[in-house]
């Protein structure tokens, strides 16, 4: 398995809570502008009307059409939103279990460090080399 770090993490924050729930408000705006268009407003196709001033021909069917038309695009851009944002729930699953495998593994590390059999705290060979000790690496050189 590929090594997973901190800058990784971000980045599947970024996609995960910036990007996707971004790019997922585009399509549910297509979608809501679609229900804004439902032929109401005086113009367009509306049922049972004539097409154009004194006109006999009437628009059901054209308003029939644009209705079904608009309904399934709006089922698409609402779906697809959906998934966009699914994806994104999943990217932040996984950026939580990396996360969580992290701690798990940190947590480990602590109790196993502080189990006298497996470290001895007190042994200088076996722990960080003191401040000021010989084989502490001090400053380097600044000249």
């Amino acid at each position: 398995m590929a090594e997973i770090v901190g800058g990784d993490l971000y980045h599947l924050w970024r996609v995960s809570d910036v990007h996707l729930p971004r790019i997922a408000d585009v399509y549910y705006d297509a979608s809501r502008a679609l229900g804004g268009a439902t032929g109401d407003d005086g113009g367009g196709f509306r049922a049972n009307t004539p097409t154009g001033p004194g006109g006999t021909i009437m628009s059901s069917a054209g308003a029939a059409a644009w209705g079904a038309l608009r309904d399934e695009m709006q089922r698409m851009y609402t779906q697809t939103g959906g998934t966009i944002l699914n994806a994104a729930d999943a990217l932040r699953r996984a950026r939580q279990a990396y996360v969580d495998a992290d701690l798990a593994s940190a947590d480990a590390l602590s109790q196993y460090l502080a189990d006298p059999a497996n470290h001895d705290p007190n042994n200088p060979a076996s722990n960080p080399p003191a401040e000021g000790a010989d084989d502490h690496p001090g400053e380097p050189y600044q000249g």
